[in-house]
């Protein structure tokens, strides 16, 4: 009796391979669609449109699960609702804007808050007279630019000339150096604000 029942099993297993199978179409193309939410971010959404041959819509009708029509009969017997993948974007990279070098000579004519602003306060201001100097101190060098009276009378600074020396008395001052020192001096003080 057992075996019985695994040849009725087989058998039944055998008869519905042996039926025919109703195809299923799926539409492989998609739309993409780019949606850039508040933050600048971008996400990358897309709409998977499913598409099968059933049996309840009538013989050679095809459902379209995106919109829910049946194109044999026209009428509208959707239950499901579209697959909706995201696939997020990658992080959007910011260059890093490039600044250019700092060169004192650029900062003849230029009043104290142009020199603030790319070198930062100075180290040691001393006054001569009408005349002010702005000392700074790398490490190799030490750079004075020399303020004076915009107009006579008037109480405007403005840089009239600079000059640098080495940073120990006595020795030699690498100009190369020392204005790449100024320059990465700049660059960190444009890039921290």
């Amino acid at each position: 009796m057992r075996h019985l029942h695994f040849y009725l099993l087989g058998f039944a297993v055998l008869v519905a391979a042996c039926q025919p199978v109703t195809p299923t179409t799926v539409n492989t193309t998609a739309a993409p669609t780019i949606t850039v939410a508040a933050n600048g971010q971008t996400e990358i959404d897309l709409v998977v449109s499913t598409v099968t041959k059933t049996a309840d819509s009538g013989a050679g009708s095809v459902t379209d699960y995106t919109t829910g029509t049946d194109s044999g009969l026209g009428t509208n017997n959707s239950t499901e609702e579209t697959a909706v993948a995201a696939i997020p974007a990658a992080p959007q990279v910011q260059p890093t804007p490039v600044q250019p070098p700092f060169r004192p000579k650029a900062m003849i004519g230029s009043a104290s808050i142009i020199l603030i602003r790319d070198l930062g306060i100075a180290n040691m201001i001393r006054q001569e007279g009408p005349i002010e100097i702005w000392q700074y101190r790398f490490a190799k060098c030490v750079v004075d630019f020399f303020f004076y009276p915009a107009s006579q009378g008037s109480s405007q600074l403005i840089i009239k000339d600079w000059d640098m020396r080495s940073a120990v008395i006595g020795g030699r001052v690498n100009e190369g150096k020392c204005l790449a020192a100024m320059d990465r001096h700049h660059q960190k003080l444009v890039a921290g604000s």
